[in-house]
């Protein structure tokens, strides 16, 4: 006891100690501990959140490069299609304007023969004609009756 008296410690000292400790215990578990729990916990949340953001920005580029991926098969796939039906499409087209040509074509010769054997029954009529109307063109030059 001498020491603290030596050092300037009085009976208050104590009493200063007792209201530290006190004070420092409360506050301890009052304000430190759940301030340190709260800050712990926040710096948690916001680190597990920056490493969920950072996670689903991957997943998010995954699934789009996924989706560009698929995309590009569906769209091969549908040129596909759309090259075999067209292709059906101008075969059944060519068919159609081959089988019109070719009916076109018989409809043209059999109105070239129709019009062959109108043309000839035509001239053996002219023919058979020919000198009636020359001898009428004859009368009519003549001025007079010139029977053949």
């Amino acid at each position: 006891m001498e020491i603290l008296k030596s050092l300037g410690v009085n009976p208050t000292f104590w009493i200063q100690l007792v209201c530290f400790l006190v004070s420092f215990l409360s506050l301890r578990y009052l304000i430190f501990k759940p301030y340190s729990t709260a800050l712990t916990e926040r710096q948690n949340r916001t680190i597990g959140s920056e490493e969920m953001a950072v996670r689903l920005i991957e997943e998010a580029n995954d699934l789009h490069s996924d989706f560009e991926k698929k995309a590009r098969d569906l769209n091969s796939k549908i040129k596909g299609f759309y090259d075999q039906s067209r292709a059906e499409a101008m075969r059944e087209y060519d068919q159609l304007v081959e089988s019109a040509r070719k009916e076109a074509g018989s409809v043209l010769e059999e109105a070239r023969a129709y019009i062959s054997k109108e043309i000839a029954s035509a001239q053996k009529a002219l023919a058979a004609e020919a000198p009636a109307v020359g001898a009428v063109i004859a009368t009519k030059l003549a001025g007079k009756d010139i029977s053949l």
